[in-house]
């Protein structure tokens, strides 16, 4: 503590004697510097002192309210207005030097003997004593002593003000390192989000990466399926041919046995009611021609034919007839089974083509492999319709199940 403080404190707490009035001023005055404290330091939570202090003024107060008078008169510890005043003009930061001293006072003053138990308090304390102790000595002493402690709070400042120097370039220190701090954490949280940004993009670009490979893949596949249809095409592209030929040949066979077969029922029947007069002519003059004659060359009348003539004469008759109709009858029949062949090859050209095209179709999409190609073989160049064994066809239903249940990878 230094004497400027000492003093201060020294004119600070003095004490009233008098009437009851005295008690009123003395709490009055407490509760002033109460308010002081409580006004520049509420909700305080960086030190307990100001606490402390408020709870010291109120063990005062109480103790002064029950104050009792010495006679008529009272005497009781208050605090100078005018001193207070000076308080009341300072804020919080230069008030707060003021707040061990007080209690030290409060302690050697009014008698709190529970306040002061802080160090700081009690080494105030103990300043306050010694010098309450040197100026009440006498003036021979005090010019021996002043000096020294004259030097010993210079010397005390100027360690104070090197103290507070190194505190302040710690607090620089301090406020350097953790701005470091908060610099390097916000660095490691940008670089963090950097490398999971970068993270992310190398997940896309990858699966981007493996969409695409997947995409050649299965382009490469469907050229690689599209090269073996050309050359699978190709391979066959003769026995195509040849069979498209065939198929032609069978149609055009049908379309003319077709039209021969219609003509050929068509035009007796339209030749009969078209010419009516000169069939029936032609038919009566066959009946004539292969019936007994009745005269001779004379005009005689001959005698009566026996059975043995009828006989003859009506079977001449029927031959007559009958022989052109079965004839008739026989190349109609011969070109119906022309026309059924024909139907028949036609069929078995279209299957046939149709075996080979799908086979081409499959080996496109990856439904067959050129292994299967005996498959297609054995159905293409199986015996025609009547010709070979008299056995079945291959079913074409199986033959594309099998050719689909040899795909690689099934």
């Amino acid at each position: 503590m230094k004497y400027e403080m000492y003093r201060f404190i020294n004119q600070l707490f003095i004490r009233y004697s008098g009437g009851p009035q005295v008690l009123d001023e003395a709490i009055q005055s407490h509760q002033k510097l109460k308010e002081i404290v409580q006004s520049l330091f509420v909700g305080e939570q960086a030190s307990s002192l100001p606490q402390d202090l408020v709870a010291a003024i109120d063990r005062v107060i109480d103790r002064l309210r029950l104050t009792h008078p010495s006679g008529e008169n009272y005497s009781a510890d208050a605090l100078s207005l005018d001193v207070l005043s000076i308080l009341a003009k300072k804020d919080d930061r230069l008030f707060l030097p003021y707040i061990a001293p007080l209690l030290a006072g409060y302690r050697h003053f009014a008698a709190d003997a529970v306040g002061g138990a802080k160090p700081r308090v009690q080494e105030e304390l103990m300043s306050l004593i010694s010098w309450e102790t040197i100026l009440s000595a006498p003036e021979g002493l005090q010019s021996i002593i002043a000096p020294k402690l004259q030097t010993l709070e210079q010397e005390a400042d100027r360690k104070g003000q090197e103290l507070s120097a190194a505190m302040s370039e710690y607090h620089k220190f301090l406020d350097s390192q953790q701005l470091r701090q908060a610099q390097a954490a916000e660095a490691i949280a940008n670089a963090e989000k950097q490398l999971a940004d970068a993270g992310h993009a190398f997940e896309q670009k990858a699966t981007e990466f493996e969409d695409r490979n997947q995409q050649i893949d299965s382009n490469i596949r469907q050229l690689r399926a599209d090269l073996d249809a050309q050359v699978a095409r190709f391979g066959t592209g003769a026995a195509r041919k040849l069979w498209g030929k065939r198929e032609k040949q069978s149609r055009f066979a049908l379309v003319a046995s077709s039209i021969a077969i219609f003509f050929l029922i068509a035009a007796p029947i339209l030749g009969a009611i078209c010419f009516t007069p000169e069939v029936l002519h032609y038919l009566a003059q066959i009946v004539a021609a292969s019936s007994l004659p009745t005269t001779d060359t004379t005009g005689q009348v001959l005698p009566a034919p026996n059975d043995t003539q009828i006989t003859i004469a009506a079977i001449g008759r029927l031959m007559i007839v009958t022989v052109p109709v079965f004839l008739y009858i026989w190349a109609i029949r011969l070109v119906v089974r022309f026309n059924s062949r024909s139907l028949m090859l036609l069929d078995d050209a279209r299957l046939r083509l149709t075996m080979l095209d799908t086979f081409f179709h499959l080996i496109e999409k990856e439904g067959a492999v050129k292994e299967d190609r005996a498959l297609v073989l054995n159905a293409l160049f199986r015996p025609g319709p009547g010709h070979g064994d008299n056995v079945d066809p291959p079913n074409f239903t199986e033959l594309v199940t099998k050719a689909m249940g040899s795909t690689p990878g099934k």
